[in-house]
């Protein structure tokens, strides 16, 4: 087995594994003759750092990477601005027509409306599945990746699809129990902790929004940017920094500290399990399914007795709590996230550290965190 700590010239003896990583899936990652094409010449080596042409080139796929992350924000907000003026262009016509006269304070009771209602839930639900979806698309054209590339899928089974389900599910349940000693420490200092609205009340019409963008749309489309776009890129160089990195950007675009608790593990189980079996499917299910789960509880909360609640909560945390366990020991004592040679290291983390989209990103998404957080403070 080759060192995975060689510090001399390499020789890619495999092109589908250059860096001689016997860690990582080798049919993973792209092809690296796009980065470094001399590599198929014969007798060619990577020596420890890269030279100025390969890095480059790395830095310029980390760039479109994150280009495309921005371009995912930029689109969801420009076509959320949008739609909102329409419907509230609409909204106010008609109530002016009704009326024959607007009160004063007409703006804010149209906002206050908006977000109450389920058309609030439709517009965000329609900004981002254009913002993401449109980020796909155009990332994978700028970094030359095929969509259907994601789903060449390999070597899963049921039981194994049933186990990443309950990890997640007990991720999201130790993650919530965090957060609730979280919240009442901060309460007892004086502070407050955003949480954002997942309400199921108020009319059918938004739980049914809210359950379609929970279910469905952030599960797909979140996915296919996150475990396809940016960790097949970020694999170029290594599986590794690309499934670490991926889950952290991914825990920072929902923009709070509670759910960061929760989709920060998440997206490392998701990003390991999408290398693992060569698709996207894998971590579109267990997203799917987790994300199901928490609407179900919700809308359990809606209808039932608080009597029947506490029994089935107490039912599913147990149920988690053990199943979810021997589920979590059986993957860490049968896998492992692939390590990182020093010739990786050199082409990965210092490059993504170097790299000024990379933190106009994450201010970004900090930036919005503390928006939400002080605009939930001030109401």
């Amino acid at each position: 087995m080759q060192n995975t700590r060689d510090y001399s010239d390499i020789t890619p003896v495999d092109l589908a594994n250059p860096f001689r990583n016997p860690t990582e899936e080798p049919d993973y990652s792209p092809d690296y003759r796009a980065i470094a094409p001399e590599i198929a010449l014969p007798d060619s080596k990577l020596s420890l750092f890269p030279a100025h042409q390969e890095k480059a080139t790395i830095k310029r796929y980390f760039a479109l990477t994150f280009l495309s992350l921005l371009f995912a924000l930029l689109t969801a907000m420009t076509v959320y601005v949008a739609l909102q003026t329409v419907a509230s262009a609409i909204i106010r016509q008609v109530d002016l027509r009704k009326l024959g006269e607007l009160p004063d304070n007409y703006h804010y009771i149209l906002q206050q409306y908006l977000n109450d209602s389920s058309i609030s839930y439709a517009i965000n639900l329609i900004s981002f599945l254009c913002g993401n979806l449109a980020a796909f698309f155009v990332g994978c054209k700028l970094t030359d990746l095929k969509p259907r590339g994601f789903f060449k899928l390999r070597n899963l089974t049921v039981p194994r699809q049933i186990c990443y389900i309950f990890v997640g599910l007990w991720f999201q349940m130790i993650a919530g129990l965090i957060g609730e000693q979280l919240i009442k420490l901060a309460n007892s200092a004086g502070y407050s902790i955003y949480v954002p609205d997942t309400d199921m009340n108020g009319s059918l019409m938004r739980a049914a929004m809210l359950a379609l963008y929970a279910c469905i749309i952030a599960p797909v489309t979140e996915e296919l940017l996150m475990r396809g776009l940016v960790l097949k890129n970020l694999s170029r160089v290594s599986q590794r920094l690309a499934i670490i990195l991926s889950a952290l950007i991914f825990g920072l675009m929902h923009e709070n500290l509670l759910q960061f608790l929760f989709t920060f593990p998440l997206g490392i189980l998701l990003g390991y399990i999408t290398i693992r079996h060569n698709s996207v499917t894998p971590a579109i299910i267990v997203h799917i399914a987790v994300n199901s789960f928490g609407v179900a509880i919700s809308l359990c909360e809606r209808f039932l007795s608080l009597h029947t609640m506490r029994i089935v909560n107490i039912s599913q945390m147990l149920a988690i709590l053990l199943i979810g366990s021997v589920a979590l020991l059986y993957l860490i004592a049968t896998e492992r996230l692939p390590n990182q040679t020093p010739h990786q290291s050199m082409r990965s983390g210092v490059l993504v550290m170097a790299s000024p989209l990379f933190w106009i990103l994450i201010l970004v998404h900090l930036g919005m965190a503390l928006l939400a957080s002080t605009g939930a403070a001030l109401h």
